[in-house]
């Protein structure tokens, strides 16, 4: 029986530093973030617009693999309500954080921008 004990004491000894661990590493992400918030809203903006209708595409292209039966077809209609629908989900995934796309370039835009103003951005 102690060594069941031992065992689980062990175990969750194991989980809790895993759970500490896991805290600091947000803690310091959420603190880089705000270190290296210096970023210009425009540019997260337009960057998350990107991604979103990078998105976009992508679910398109993916409901377009799908073969329809035609047993039960919308018509038109249907056509507008999938393709609103696609903009919204692609809207909502990139601001959800996405596929990574947004951060990716808005890393290598602020790059290019830090030497310049970027009040000069469009």
């Amino acid at each position: 029986m102690d060594e069941n004990n031992s065992f689980f004491l062990q175990a969750a000894g194991y989980i809790n530093r895993q759970y500490q661990n896991q805290r600091i590493g947000n803690t310091l992400n959420t603190a880089n973030k705000l270190a290296a918030g210096k970023t210009d809203p425009r540019l997260h903006a337009a960057c998350t617009e990107m991604e979103s209708l990078f998105v976009n595409y992508l679910i398109q292209q993916m409901r377009a693999t799908i073969d329809k039966s035609g047993f039960i077809s919308g018509g038109r209609a249907e056509e507008i309500f999938t393709s609103m629908l696609d903009v919204e989900l692609s809207k909502k995934i990139s601001t959800a954080g996405g596929i990574g796309l947004s951060s990716i370039l808005e890393k290598q835009l602020n790059r290019l921008t830090t030497g310049q103003e970027k009040s000069n951005l469009p």
